[in-house]
């Protein structure tokens, strides 16, 4: 494989840093708050554990991170109701600018990167893109 499609592929991930890293930045966030108040707000699933299975922070990370979430009034906690060990979490109000300046910078990101891309051409680009995660993940095969 070409050298030029990693460093291509170096130069996405970094692009894509520097704008969540912004994020994190104007909202005073670390990187594993501001994923997790991300996660839940496109994510159906709502426990720490899926969080965990979604990122691959450590349990311990986790939980840090939504704590101080919860200190920050950004999101509230709610036991089942069937088993109280299980916890979902909740955003709240104060999460909503986060959510939508980020969304606001990769929309910038995204004009930025798919700038002079056909319709056909971004079709093809993210029916590749998913076929790649789906190898990632083992479903591919």
């Amino acid at each position: 494989m070409s050298e030029k499609f990693w460093d291509d592929l170096n130069q996405f991930k970094n692009r894509y840093q520097q704008m969540f890293d912004d994020v994190c930045q104007s909202f005073s966030l670390n990187p594993a708050e501001a994923n997790i108040i991300l996660y839940l707000a496109k994510k159906k699933k709502d426990t720490a554990t899926d969080i965990v299975k979604y990122t691959g922070y450590s349990k311990s990370n986790v939980s840090t991170a939504v704590r101080k979430l919860e200190l920050g009034d950004y999101l509230s906690t709610i036991c089942s109701s069937e088993n109280r060990r299980i916890v979902h979490l909740k955003l709240k109000e104060k999460a909503k600018p986060i959510i939508k300046y980020y969304q606001e910078q990769k929309k910038k990101l995204e004009d930025e990167l798919f700038c002079g891309f056909s319709k056909e051409e971004l079709e093809a680009l993210f029916l590749l893109s998913d076929k790649v995660s789906r190898n990632i993940i083992g479903e591919g095969k």
